[in-house]
């Protein structure tokens, strides 16, 4: 880290000048274009395509264009003669590219561009990246390193154009990627891209004062494009300073939200049969939009796992690379979990209330497993999705307990019996997992008995693997804190993803507030299940915004995420802060006198009183009847 610090001293005046000329101009510019675009009526209007409610001007990557070019020109200036032996900017086939899909913007976003023409000037702008010395796993076989450096700056380019879908997500994660890329670029030594990535970070800070919730100008197609190439490119740039398993990997974790959000689109609708390249309101943001949070939470929450990425790729470039693939592979673990359960979000219009997220699971596991059933001829897809997972965690919890037995990289012998044995290891535990039966369960219904089978399973199969590594290998007294790590880690690995989709589920539900709004009366166990119920059940129809319960010493307490708020007096003022249009009395918990008194109660407030049970009832008696009663 001390080497970044002294390349930043080294070639402060550059990046400073490259990222304040950037900056300025942005903040400049931008309300003239704005102003230009809406004279002229170059303005994004509303529809069924699009997430936002009111016209907003486009071309604001004209401002954005112009800045990144000030900025390099200003620094090229300034370093003329200062850094010698290193470039200032990209070579010109680059910033020929980076032309190119500028115009290729500005045209789609004037005159709606064919799509068979934006293929074509992007395999020409990425040609251009090929001229220019930047390829994909640089020093690897022509035939690989060239296809893959096509899939790379095409996918960015096209990804980074794709999450500009609600105000502000595009620049933030530019700001945001830039920012890591110049660190990464003073940590392998290549100055000139540190000085690039400033001018991109500077257009993208000066640009979000314009462009933050509620936008007043959007970027455009001739914004995002160019950013998200010159950002493919970045990337590329600090894969040639890397080793071959970090050069390849700490790129993808910069661009990691990008990245998901592309890969999670394709897939959710190729499963429902759709269009891959048609616009929709289907992308990871829209739909954390409808679980409840506001635009400015989605844009916090993503540019967060940006920066978490990003501050994850440039540790990469201290760690070992065994350790970078164990992180790799715990991340690609979380990323599908986080993409199953956003599957089940409806991807219908912004002002529809959602279905029940039962019925979404229910047609989004049809569609899989009917994918699933052709490939792998019946199998469930659940359980082979579940070895899957298991087989990356446990390999990484192998890897990530060596390295926190000895406190960093492990010495030689370790790192040479781990390479050996570790496919060794993981067929043994996965075979133990299956004897266990943790890949018969539907593991988002899990509970108690799945977490005490999980554990044993666990303990079981690291004192397997431990007792027959240490009777072939001979191994030391050390070896045991290695396992007890293992064991632990892999527990904890596995139960996160098991328990993930569900943990998710109830807190999204928890914190919703669509819906009627009700207060429980009562904060025991049959409270507790006419929560669970109404959740699962009921859905949107309705969300619990607190309990009530006479007993003061309760009061404040939280259970299921749901807090008792008062006592049955406070009911009136409840009902008025909170907008309650309903009180609902699990009838098996209170007297008829207590029922009575919370019926007069939410009468006097002028609140719906209903019963809630939960009872057997014998086929004989005709149709079960409703589980809300009203009194």
């Amino acid at each position: 880290m001390s080497d970044v610090f002294s390349l930043l001293s080294a070639a402060h005046a550059e990046i400073w000048v490259s990222g304040g000329i950037a900056v300025l101009t942005t903040l400049a510019f931008t309300p003239l274009v704005a102003h230009v675009a809406r004279a002229y009526g170059l303005i994004d209007r509303p529809s069924s395509g699009r997430w936002h409610d009111r016209p907003v001007a486009l071309l604001g990557g004209i401002a954005i264009a112009t800045a990144i070019g000030a900025g390099i020109l200003g620094a090229s200036v300034l370093g003329a003669g200062v850094l010698t032996g290193n470039e200032v900017s990209y070579p010109w086939p680059v910033w020929a590219g980076a032309g190119l899909l500028f115009v290729l913007g500005m045209s789609d976003d004037l005159l709606d561009a064919r799509p068979e023409a934006k293929v074509l000037v992007q395999v020409v702008a990425t040609a251009a990246v090929l001229q220019g010395g930047y390829e994909f796993w640089r020093g690897g076989p022509g035939w690989a390193s060239v296809p893959l450096t096509f899939l790379w700056v095409i996918g960015v380019t096209n990804a980074f154009n794709l999450i500009d879908g609600i105000d502000g997500l595009a620049a933030s994660v530019a700001a945001i990627t830039g920012s890591t890329l110049l660190l990464m670029g003073l940590a392998v030594g290549h100055v000139g891209l540190a000085i690039v990535m400033a001018a991109v970070m500077g257009a993208a800070v000066g640009f979000l004062a314009y462009n933050a919730p509620p936008a007043s100008v959007f970027m455009g197609d001739c914004g995002s494009l160019p950013l998200g190439y010159l950002l493919a490119v970045g990337a590329l740039d600090v894969q040639g300073g890397g080793g071959p398993v970090v050069g390849t990997l700490a790129p993808i974790a910069v661009l990691a939200v990008p990245i998901f959000d592309t890969t999670f689109v394709t897939a959710t609708r190729l499963i429902r049969g759709q269009p891959v390249a048609e616009g929709g309101t289907d992308h990871v943001h829209h739909r954390l939009i409808r679980l409840g949070a506001s635009e400015k939470q989605v844009l916090t929450v993503l540019a967060v796992a940006s920066a978490g990425f990003g501050g994850l790729a440039l540790s990469a470039l201290w760690m070992s690379a065994s350790l970078v693939v164990a992180s790799a592979a715990l991340c690609l673990v979380m990323a599908g979990v986080l993409g199953a359960y956003l599957a089940t979000i409806p991807e219908g219009e912004r002002a529809e209330a959602p279905t029940s997220p039962s019925s979404t699971t229910e047609r989004i596991t049809e569609r899989i497993g009917a994918l699933m059933r052709r490939f792998f001829g019946g199998v469930s897809w659940k359980s082979v999705a579940g070895v899957l997972a298991d087989l990356l965690v446990v390999s990484a919890a192998f890897i990530i307990a060596l390295h926190l037995r000895h406190g960093g990289t492990p010495p030689s012998e370790w790192t040479i019996l781990m390479e050996r044995a570790l496919p060794g290891i993981v067929t043994a535990k996965l075979l133990i997992f299956h004897a266990f039966g943790l890949y018969d369960g539907i593991w988002r219904h899990a509970g108690t008995p799945e977490i005490a089978r999980l554990a044993g399973a666990s303990i079981v199969a690291s004192l397997v693997v431990g007792t027959g590594l240490s009777v072939v290998a001979e191994l030391q007294a050390e070896a045991i804190s290695v396992f007890i790590l293992d064991g632990l880690v892999t527990t904890i690995g596995i139960g996160g993803s098991r328990f993930a989709f569900r943990a998710l589920r109830q807190y999204v539900v928890s914190h919703q507030g669509k819906g009627r709004k009700v207060l429980l009366y009562g904060s025991g166990a049959s409270s507790i299940l006419a929560v669970r119920y109404l959740r699962q059940r009921s859905g949107p129809d309705r969300t619990v915004v607190g309990m009530l319960d006479d007993d003061p010493s309760r009061h404040g307490h939280r259970l299921q995420g749901t807090e008792v708020l008062g006592s049955l007096s406070d009911l009136p003022r409840l009902c008025s802060a909170h907008d309650v249009k309903e009180v609902i009395v699990p009838v098996s918990a209170v007297s008829k006198e207590t029922r009575r008194r919370v019926l007069g109660q939410s009468r006097a407030a002028g609140v719906e009183c209903k019963y809630f049970s939960a009872e057997l009832q014998a086929p004989t008696e005709g149709e079960p009847k409703s589980t809300f009663g009203c009194p």
